[in-house]
């Protein structure tokens, strides 16, 4: 992307800025990088939570809120996300851009997001007990909240029976039975540890003056900093000796099949990973897709089915709502389309059509703000500078025997069904 910049301006803590004239407000994101540890999982969890409740300046919800308001409705967001083997705790400031108002108020929204990170309210060494018991409800609502979206579950239980033992087993949502151990003080204790090691990324993304905003953030965000650690970078090949095949009963309207896939196709060898992202499209990209028409069209046999990539586990994921009837034939054909992918039974049609939609999909990113700063964040954790325009390119030159050498190596895994 033209005028992308990026600056290390702390030990380990990286500005990138993404300038765009087009969107009527400014995008400040702020970006703490763990390693996915199941003895920490949790208690990062409930962190965004509790620093968003309130600050030692701000010191309740509602005087945040009025703050916010203040400042012509800026909107403050927090949360964690999982990233491959990642967990990270996000925190973002929305707020509307400079040209539309009076006064000026980007460095009014730097405060705050830095006041809620670095300033966090503490009461008797710790965070807030009260605030605590709060998010604790709060987190423990969303862990058991996941049963009741049931394609989700199923991907979860299927996740966690493929990549038993690797990190990536571990809930990004954190556990129930670990919440009766966390308290203010040694969750707070955990905090500043976390604000001392972990990696951080600073993004803007809107319409601002360069020089202006690179001194606010250098002034506003001083993190003191210790050891910084290193986020080693995912397994992603695995042989399979055996397909694991788990069947869960539960009272459901509909059948939900996963089918995991180890693809051994490395994210930094990009010209072969963008070819494997076509051919999962081909595969279970759309309406056009090889599951879509032979299963769902041809054989009546599902109500939804398609294919997804996850990047830094080089892994493929065939998700299908079905009867339990189905189950065996559904099962025969997914195969079978496989196959056929990997055989170059590949018209020129699905490759332009899984071109096309690709592209589509790259160029949406400029549509709402946010997408960007996500996308090149996304880019920075797998160490990748590859920006859109460079992978538009990748993708359109990819061949149908490009294809065909990215999917080679796939190679079924785990069959998980819950039904009835």
């Amino acid at each position: 992307m033209k005028n992308l910049k990026t600056l290390e301006i702390g030990k380990n803590v990286k500005l990138t800025l993404i300038p765009e004239s087009k969107f009527k407000t400014n995008l400040v994101s702020v970006y703490i990088l763990r390693e996915l540890d199941r003895k920490e999982v949790t208690k990062n969890a409930l962190l965004p939570g509790i620093l968003k409740s309130g600050c030692d300046k701000y010191k309740t919800l509602g005087q945040l809120t009025n703050r916010e308001e203040e400042l012509y409705g800026s909107y403050l967001n927090a949360g964690t996300s999982k990233r491959g083997e990642h967990q990270v705790l996000g925190f973002s400031i929305l707020g509307v851009n400079e040209k539309y108002l009076d006064e000026k108020i980007l460095g009014g929204c730097i405060d705050l997001l830095n006041e809620i990170i670095n300033n966090p309210l503490i009461v008797d060494g710790g965070f807030s007990e009260e605030y605590l018991k709060i998010e604790k409800e709060i987190l423990k609502d969303s862990i058991m909240g996941i049963i009741n979206d049931k394609g989700t579950y199923a991907m979860k239980q299927a996740s966690e029976i493929m990549f038993e033992g690797e990190p990536y087993a571990i809930s990004g949502k954190g556990y129930i039975e670990d919440l009766d151990d966390i308290n203010g003080v040694n969750l707070y204790q955990h905090y500043k540890n976390i604000l001392k090691t972990s990696p951080i990324e600073i993004i803007i993304e809107g319409e601002f003056d360069e020089s202006e905003v690179v001194e606010l953030i250098k002034e506003r965000f001083t993190f003191d900093r210790g050891d910084i650690i290193d986020l080693p970078k995912e397994e992603f090949y695995k042989e399979v000796d055996e397909v694991k095949e788990v069947k869960e009963t539960m009272d459901i309207a509909q059948g939900k099949l996963v089918m995991g896939y180890r693809c051994n196709v490395d994210y930094l060898d990009e010209e072969r990973y963008y070819s494997l992202l076509l051919g999962s499209r081909i595969l279970g990209g759309g309406a056009d897709s090889k599951l879509f028409v032979n299963v769902r069209e041809k054989e009546s046999l599902c109500y939804t089915i398609y294919s997804t990539i996850q990047k830094s586990k080089s892994t493929m994921m065939v998700c299908s709502g079905i009867e339990a009837e189905n189950y065996e034939r559904t099962v025969e054909l997914v195969k079978e389309q496989v196959q056929k992918l990997k055989d170059g039974d590949i018209t020129e049609t699905e490759i332009a059509n899984a071109k096309i939609a690709f592209i589509n999909s790259l160029n949406s990113l400029n549509d709402e703000i946010g997408r960007l700063s996500d996308f090149y964040f996304s880019q920075s954790i797998v160490k990748n500078k590859s920006d859109l325009d460079e992978i538009k390119n990748m993708i359109n030159k990819s061949t149908k025997e490009d294809v065909v050498d990215a999917v080679k190596d796939i190679q079924l895994d785990t069959i998980y069904f819950l039904s009835k």
